[in-house]
């Protein structure tokens, strides 16, 4: 197969990215165009990358091989499902759709079409992410914390904190630890929002083998933090998702100070990996890459499917814990 021509729905600030990456990979595909309800800004946006600027998604969809699709999740069913009726092949955006049901109707639609349907989990493309699965080879983990936090951004109205931010290692927990989930307890706090959603998460779920993972997702904290950290009977190993970075603290032996103490001699490694490696460029190549083999890609429409079934869940259980009055104050500000 040649080129993949491809187009873009939703330009707003991740379509935007979107764009950028796919005209930067103009080896294997030809970008075509975009589509957004907010005309003017589309036009410009086009005119800008000399694109074509679409009318309509029927248009756009009739014109493309394949779809990315960034637009608000209460879309992401209907268009997703028009495209995959079209016989077009989807990545659409986190999370996959507002519902399991949904979900389902799409990854069964993708079936039945033999289309690719691939969820923008872009985390999984982080290349200290893609180090992981063979550093954890052989090792049996205990526990694993990941805080996911950064600044309020109003413009986020249409979801909370868990399908905003901590979807994103929901779907690294899945990848990582292939485990059921057990137990689940989380909490949450509406700070910001306007709209009632919670901005303030954290969850703690117990998985088959007494795996303990612990998710603390944040949209009001003023410092961007995207850590990973993971305790196995080994090593502690922590990962910085912003600096690309993997430091392993092995077990060592231990050394006599003097007849009434000891120390620890701790054996560490330190992994950078290149900042040059753009996430969201490797997973736009690998769409399209599984695309030209008739490959299944690495997170597939059932990985969205359960980072949706999971976030829900926490959800559930953090409108259970979530007081009234916790609500009605932020909502007030």
């Amino acid at each position: 197969m040649g080129k993949v021509r491809v187009g873009v729905i939703g330009v707003g600030n991740m379509g935007r990215h979107h764009v950028k990456s796919y005209a930067a990979l103009k080896h294997i595909c030809d970008l075509v165009g975009i589509y957004d309800i907010d005309k003017k800004k589309s036009i410009d946006f086009a005119r800008g990358y000399g694109i074509e600027e679409f009318s309509s998604p029927d248009d756009l969809m009739d014109n493309v091989d394949a779809i990315s699709i960034v637009t608000p999740t209460t879309t992401h069913f209907e268009i997703a499902r028009k495209a995959l009726e079209k016989g077009l092949d989807v990545l659409i955006e986190k999370p996959i759709t507002s519902t399991v049901e949904e979900a389902k109707k799409l990854l069964k639609l993708a079936k039945d079409k033999e289309r690719i349907l691939q969820v923008g989990h872009i985390e999984r493309f982080n290349p200290a992410v893609m180090e992981l699965p063979e550093i954890l080879r052989g090792q049996r983990i205990i526990a694993v914390s990941m805080d996911r936090m950064g600044p309020f951004d109003p413009r986020i109205e249409d979801t909370d904190v868990v399908q905003d931010l901590m979807i994103h290692d929901i779907d690294i927990m899945r990848s990582i630890l292939p485990q059921s989930v057990r137990e689940i307890q989380s909490f949450g706090r509406v700070v910001r929002s306007s709209n009632g959603h919670v901005d303030f998460a954290v969850a703690n779920l117990l998985l088959e083998d007494d795996i303990i993972v612990s998710l603390t997702a944040s949209r009001v904290t003023n410092k961007k933090v995207r850590r990973l950290t993971i305790t196995t009977m080994a090593a502690y190993i922590e990962l910085d998702y912003l600096e690309r970075r993997i430091t392993i603290s092995h077990k060592g032996g231990y050394a006599s100070l003097d007849h009434f103490s000891e120390y620890h001699q701790e054996n560490k490694v330190e992994r950078v990996f290149s900042s040059d490696e753009e996430p969201l460029r490797n997973q736009l190549a690998h769409f399209i890459g599984c695309i030209q083999e008739g490959t299944k890609p690495i997170i597939t429409g059932n990985d969205g499917l359960e980072a949706l079934r999971i976030s829900m869940d926490i959800q559930k259980n953090i409108k259970k814990n979530l007081s009234y009055e916790n609500t009605e104050e932020a909502m007030s500000r």
